[in-house]
């Protein structure tokens, strides 16, 4: 019957308004509307002037994948996107989802995962920044292990004029296999030749002793620069009960035997220009905030920061093909296309706000709007359906 049919759809339309407003408050989450169609007419006589129709279906029920607006938080790890995408999340047994609500935490095994445990999707950063594979996110708060020193270099410019007996001093500080910091200082003593210096090194007597080559000769050419020689390797003999006998190379010639121009000799005064080594102490993550683009940027207890790994997005060319599974999530179909994978603020990829989270689009005022003209449509097609039965019963009684 057509006033069934009524009843029926605008049935439909109020259970989608009132899933709407019962996530009004559901992070990330999209609203839904119902399309109504006539349904194929009967025709009762040759003449279409004649026909009538059956009534109404409910034809399709669209998502609006408008932005919703941003609420901030107190969590690094509460991501919003501002654009087009969508995070990808996988689940222990390899499903992959993808999902607008950012709501994220590290779990006990360190993996950044969503509010439904699912691992959070994104690449891993190098030394040298370039990208990983795509995989799971994992930080881990844990204590780095201490590198020891093995290299150091100093970029040191003598001044040619010093009077003999004079000296420059320099130190520098590396560390041991337990991640503790020693000094050590170089000593440079002018001759009484022109543009010949002797040099020691040392460390404190707390420490223990240094042993190796600790002293040699610097001798320059006219223009300043080295004349070539072999790197001296310094020998720590430490007390602290950190690995004894560390050797530490300091780096003064190419692999040819030719300065490697780190040392040189001007009138200028004599200056330490830099310095470096390539050992560290033990350090611990601090915190983690993630920029822009996604990436998440480690801070560490000695000062430094890191980048750590890029937020993974994936867009689709037909949302309305996504399959909505529930929990937020989305999975992928025939109609929506496969997931083209991307970095956020690159092409066609929205940016990535941290602290905060993406807000449902629901607008109440307009589901309670849509609700009184629902509820009246279905109110009338109950009446119409109560008309209907008395007719039929006027018909049934005739006798």
């Amino acid at each position: 019957m057509t006033s069934v049919s009524g009843l029926k759809a605008f049935s439909e339309e109020i259970s989608v308004i009132a899933n709407n407003i019962a996530n009004s408050s559901t992070t990330a989450y999209k609203s839904s509307s119902v399309s109504f169609a006539d349904l194929l007419n009967q025709s009762l006589s040759a003449s279409a002037v004649e026909s009538t129709g059956s009534g109404v279906t409910v034809s399709n029920i669209t998502t609006s994948w408008t932005q919703g607006s941003t609420t901030s938080t107190e969590s690094a790890t509460d991501l919003a996107i501002n654009g087009n995408g969508f995070f990808i999340v996988k689940s222990d047994s390899g499903t992959t989802y993808y999902t607008r609500n950012g709501s994220f935490s590290l779990d006990s095994d360190h993996v950044l995962v969503s509010s439904t445990g699912l691992a959070v999707q994104g690449y891993s950063i190098d030394a040298d920044g370039n990208l990983g594979a795509l995989g799971d996110i994992v930080i881990s708060y844990q204590s780095s292990v201490p590198v020891a020193t093995s290299e150091i270099s100093v970029d040191v410019s003598l001044n040619s004029e010093t009077a003999e007996n004079g000296t420059f001093s320099t130190t520098i500080s590396v560390y041991d296999s337990l991640g503790n910091e020693i000094p050590i200082t170089i000593t440079y003593t002018k001759s009484a030749t022109d543009n010949v210096w002797t040099w020691t090194a040392s460390i404190d007597d707390e420490y223990g002793t240094l042993g190796g080559t600790s002293s040699g000769t610097l001798t320059f050419n006219t223009d300043g620069t080295l004349q070539n020689g072999t790197d001296p390797e310094f020998t720590l003999t430490l007390t602290n009960g950190a690995t004894t006998d560390q050797t530490i190379t300091w780096d003064l010639y190419n692999t040819d035997g030719t300065t490697n121009g780190s040392l040189v000799q001007y009138s200028d005064d004599s200056v330490l220009n830099d310095s470096s080594q390539n050992g560290s102490p033990s350090v611990t993550l601090t915190s983690i905030s993630v920029d822009e683009s996604g990436i998440i940027i480690g801070s560490y207890s000695d000062g430094s920061t890191a980048e750590l790994y890029q937020i993974a997005l994936a867009n689709f060319s037909n949302y309305e093909g996504l399959k909505e599974v529930g929990d937020s999530l989305y999975k992928a179909t025939v109609d929506s296309g496969d997931a083209v994978i991307g970095l956020a603020g690159t092409g066609q990829f929205g940016t990535i706000s941290s602290e905060c989270l993406e807000a449902s689009n629901v607008d109440v005022t307009t589901q309670l709007a849509d609700l009184i003209t629902a509820q009246r449509a279905y109110q009338a097609c109950a009446r119409v359906f109560s008309v209907s039965d008395e007719v039929m019963e006027t018909t049934v009684n005739l006798k």
